[in-house]
């Protein structure tokens, strides 16, 4: 959660300098600027380890220093440095030297969340009072918090409360999706995640959350609707076209999932390996092998297009790629070996098959080699079986 930096509590005036053009922290030591509102500008401009280093010259022994203001101001700059644990010494030491702004204990929750000190978390934000209930991302915090406490009730309820306050703000609506998919109520989040797309102004990346939760959930059937709509309002985005691929995937249709493969690696040809695959295991052997060929790594591809001809059983191409896989450092590996050995034994030449499976030491390639090798004998005494 981004922090909900207001600087209210900064105090940060505009300064006028002797040097309107030159460095703030200059233009600070030549006129003796106070550095707390220097350091609250150079946060404002998210110059957060300047201001740090800027604080960290402020006299703390000094009767008259605002210490409420610069615990307060040092704990934004933690915070976003992401010094949390830090951050929150310093948002508890303000409120004891008399901070009386309650937005401090907004700071100190995100402190606390992002600790995993979800009970202190929520404790924070019921301190935080009117100006806590000023911030709808607050209500979206507090639900998450009794989320991770299994306070499944009180989740929901602040929930229901921040979409009370903000009626025309729908994360809360968004959160209880992800809600009742984590709860195992399917269908109902497939409700409420159309309802969710149908009210709001919903993007690419609501469309995929929603339909890719369900998919990970195994939620097939209810997760293709969503990234079926997702493509319809989306038709451009790759980022739709693979994960609704994956979707057809785990559902067992190799053949869409490959041809929507195919289509975004258009855009995209870093896909073209994995759409080769996919027609490979769809038998679609010839298609696999016209994909290949535009495939850039040389290794994937030549390993890819290895596969697919032994597929095909074209045992003299497999034979022959042997000097272009020892360059780009295939023969390394062993799976590849035993896929030459087999080639060559396929194709009649037991002499260079026995040197590619002397090579193998894997206990699982080494019992496929024995066996393989005792094919060579009978084939040896009677070749006419082989071929």
């Amino acid at each position: 959660m981004a922090v909900l930096l207001g600087l209210v509590l900064a105090g940060a005036p505009m300064i006028a300098t002797a040097q309107e053009d030159g460095d703030p922290e200059a233009a600070a030591e030549e006129e003796d600027v106070d550095r707390l509102s220097l350091a609250s500008l150079l946060m404002r401009d998210n110059h957060y380890a300047r201001a740090a280093s800027v604080l960290a010259k402020v006299d703390t022994s000094r009767e008259d220093l605002d210490r409420a203001r610069f615990y307060t101001l040092r704990g934004l700059i933690r915070l976003n440095l992401d010094q949390n644990e830090d951050a929150k010494q310093d948002f508890r030491a303000a409120i004891e030297a008399g901070q009386e702004n309650r937005i401090v204990y907004v700071y100190l929750a995100q402190a606390h969340y992002r600790l995993e000190e979800y009970a202190q978390a929520i404790r924070a934000i019921d301190n935080s009072g009117e100006a806590g209930a000023k911030i709808a991302s607050l209500f979206v915090l507090k639900a998450q918090s009794h989320w991770a406490l299994e306070q499944r009730t009180q989740a929901w309820s602040a929930l229901d409360d921040g979409a009370r306050r903000f009626p025309g703000d729908y994360r809360f609506l968004r959160r209880k999706v992800f809600y009742l998919i984590e709860l195992g109520l399917y269908q109902a989040a497939a409700d409420r995640g159309r309802e969710y797309l149908r009210v709001s102004e919903a993007s690419e990346d609501d469309y995929l959350a929603i339909g890719a939760a369900l998919r990970r959930s195994g939620q097939l059937q209810e997760a293709l609707p969503f990234l079926e709509a997702a493509r319809l309002q989306f038709p451009a985005s790759k980022r739709v076209t693979v994960e609704l691929a994956n979707a057809y995937l785990d559902s067992g249709q190799v053949v869409t999932a490959a041809n929507l493969f195919e289509q975004a690696a258009v855009d995209d040809p870093e896909l073209l390996s994995e759409a080769a695959e996919l027609h490979r295991r769809a038998r679609q052997l010839f298609r696999a092998l016209n994909l290949n060929a535009r495939v850039a790594d040389q290794r994937k591809k030549l390993k890819q297009r290895l596969a697919i001809l032994i597929e095909l059983k074209r045992y003299e191409l497999v034979a022959g790629m042997s000097g272009s896989l020892y360059r780009v450092g295939l023969l390394d590996d062993q799976n590849v070996r035993y896929a030459l050995a087999y080639a060559h034994f396929k194709s009649g030449d037991f002499e260079i098959a026995e040197q590619h499976l002397s090579q193998l030491t894997d206990s699982e390639l080494f019992r496929r080699a024995t066996a393989l090798r005792k094919a060579m004998e009978e084939c040896q005494d009677a070749r006419w079986k082989c071929y």
